[in-house]
């Protein structure tokens, strides 16, 4: 399998940790991503109601009135790109993730300056401040492992584990500079090739 977009990473990790129970947080139109996904149950969020998913209300909404013994192999995060909302979706999500399971975060890692500020003005590749939310973890949570795929402006894989934090100095802004100084390893960034590798060896 070639991997360049979102669904194949997700497929991917599918098919070698051999998940069934997946949600997709933001599906807008399943037919982008939501309808590729290879699980024997799914479940979609989203406020449209024309997304035609099973839960039409926000994140936060789904995670307070689901049972906390609701759980997924997989949660796929691409709702509202802004790194408050993503830290809150992730949160949550790993309250509802099976000890094994994996969440993946799309626009981790934008393609520009402009396309990474929390206003969209109507900007037509738009990944938010969603890398924020990322770089933040990775400075703080020991007990993830995070790493992001460098395709398809960037899927974050974050799972229970471990990880050397990344070190802000005191003076660093998270900025956009700062991403471009340190996005290799700030993001953990890998090849889809390498990606491929890691998932491999991960399921043996």
């Amino acid at each position: 399998m070639k991997i360049t977009r979102r669904k194949h990473v997700i497929n991917y990790i599918v098919k070698q940790r051999k998940y069934e129970r997946y949600l997709e947080i933001g599906v807008r139109d399943p037919s982008l991503n939501f309808d590729y996904i290879k699980c024997s149950c799914k479940d979609g969020v989203d406020p449209d109601s024309k997304s035609n998913c099973k839960y039409v209300m926000t994140s936060d909404d789904f995670f307070e009135k689901i049972s906390k013994y609701k759980m997924y192999d997989i949660i796929f995060i691409d709702g509202l790109h802004l790194y408050k909302q993503v830290l809150r979706d992730i949160e949550n999500s790993l309250n509802h993730l099976n000890p094994k399971g994996t969440i993946v975060v799309h626009d981790c890692n934008p393609i520009s300056k402009k396309a990474q500020l929390e206003d969209r003005n109507e900007v037509k590749k738009w990944n938010g401040t969603v890398w924020k939310s990322f770089a933040l973890l990775r400075m703080s949570r020991e007990d993830l492992e995070m790493y992001v795929v460098d395709v398809n402006q960037g899927c974050g894989i974050i799972r229970r584990g471990s990880q050397k934090l990344f070190k802000k100095k005191y003076k660093d802004k998270l900025n956009y500079n700062f991403l471009k100084r340190n996005r290799k390893k700030l993001l953990n960034l890998c090849s889809a090739k390498k990606f491929c590798e890691k998932e491999r060896n991960k399921s043996k």
